[in-house]
């Protein structure tokens, strides 16, 4: 009764010595693998391995056995009388029979593990392929806002040339030809029958012309300059630009009454000569339209974060910008005219001055991919923002 319980058990079952030869099998073994138990009796137990589960069991299973005395839940393959392939799932363990050593295995029949383990490694190949995917995805979106953001700032850059185009087309056909039409006009008068001091007078209608047209050129020529060169980017500390700043206008005006409170401005990104010019330019401008003895100045620096895009809409990428702004208790203007200080030649005062320094910094500020702003009050105060990135976006 016993051995036929053994016999029909729901596992298949086979035992060999340690010299390999088989010593017992049951009856499910010998139903799986098609052979009778008379022909595996004695036979090397590798007749029923296949030739992967022979090298796995010279090479792990039989040193796992001597070690530890057993093995549990290892997954081989058998070899059936008509050399199909039957997976299992086996356990096995050493005994002591009759003075020999005996390996007893009993094993179960998992036909579907390969199918398992296939739809596993499926699985896992077409997760490595979506990440990989994925990744390249990433990769591409990150390039394609670099690219984004790039795009940007030229059409921030052809905008902006495009503007100084138009006014350039101003300056060709208005301030330097209104000029030459005075020394065209007094030069033929010089040669027309007149009194001699109404020659006099001429001639220095002419040198004063003469002397406009020049400083128109001077001015067109830092204009061209700004306009067409790269700027060198590099690390620049403001606040050593500003005292060289303060240096140069003491230096060519040492009664400029000039007072500056500031505090630390920070180290940025930029072309250091466009730089210094900006700031130049800026307090010059608030010491020559002073209200009173002195031009009293107050320059505050902040980083804030701010969008990079300007000119595409429904876009953001915020990064670090430093709000500089240089505030003045000067004669101030008409803020209806806020937008067109920075027009080339622009004057909203009569006097010294050629109109160019403003729209030198709009220049500058715009080759940093920055912007500037201007407000103040009539008689009250001026002051202008500029926003410059900290970093230099390199593509």
């Amino acid at each position: 009764m016993i051995e036929q319980l053994f016999d029909n058990a729901p596992c298949g079952y086979f035992s060999f010595f340690d010299d390999r030869s088989i010593f017992l099998t049951n009856e499910t073994f010998c139903s799986l693998t098609g052979y009778t138990k008379e022909e595996l009796a004695g036979k090397d137990v590798e007749t029923v391995f296949t030739i992967a589960t022979r090298i796995f069991f010279q090479t792990r299973i039989f040193f796992m056995l001597k070690m530890h005395g057993q093995a549990e839940e290892i997954f081989i393959t058998l070899l059936a009388k008509d050399k199909q392939h039957l997976p299992v799932l086996l356990n096995a363990k050493r005994l002591a029979w009759q003075e020999r050593q005996l390996t007893s295995c009993a094993f179960i029949v998992v036909p579907n593990r390969k199918k398992f383990e296939d739809e596993l490694v499926a699985a896992r190949k077409a997760a490595e392929t979506a990440l990989r995917e994925n990744s390249e995805l990433v990769k591409a979106r990150t390039e394609l806002e670099q690219y984004a953001a790039e795009l940007d700032k030229q059409m921030q850059l052809v905008n902006n040339q495009n503007l100084e185009l138009k006014q350039f087309s101003h300056v060709v056909t208005h301030n330097l030809k209104e000029p030459l039409r005075k020394i065209i006009l007094y030069a033929d008068r010089l040669h027309s029958e007149q009194p001699v001091h109404a020659g006099e007078k001429d001639i220095a209608r002419i040198h004063k012309a003469a002397f406009q047209l020049k400083n128109v050129v001077d001015a067109l020529q830092q204009y061209v300059w700004l306009t067409e060169s790269a700027p060198a980017f590099s690390a620049v500390n403001l606040s050593d630009t500003l005292q060289a700043v303060l240096e140069q206008l003491r230096g060519e005006r040492p009664e400029l009454p000039l007072e500056i409170q500031s505090n630390h401005l920070p180290e940025i990104e930029g072309e250091a000569g466009q730089l210094q010019l900006l700031l130049y330019h800026l307090l010059h401008n608030a010491a020559k339209f002073k209200k009173g003895d002195i031009a009293r100045v107050k320059i505050t620096g902040t980083v804030v974060k701010r969008n990079t895009y300007r000119e595409m809409e429904n876009k953001y990428r915020y990064e670090d910008f430093l709000r500089l702004e240089i505030r003045d208790e000067g004669i101030g203007f008409d803020p209806a005219h806020k937008h067109s200080l920075f027009r080339l030649f622009q004057k909203l005062q009569y006097g010294e001055g050629r109109g160019i320094g403003l729209a030198l910094c709009r220049i500058i500020v715009n080759n940093h991919h920055g912007s500037i702003e201007a407000d103040g009050e009539l008689n009250k105060f001026a002051v202008f923002t500029v926003w410059l990135p900290m970093k230099q976006a390199h593509v």
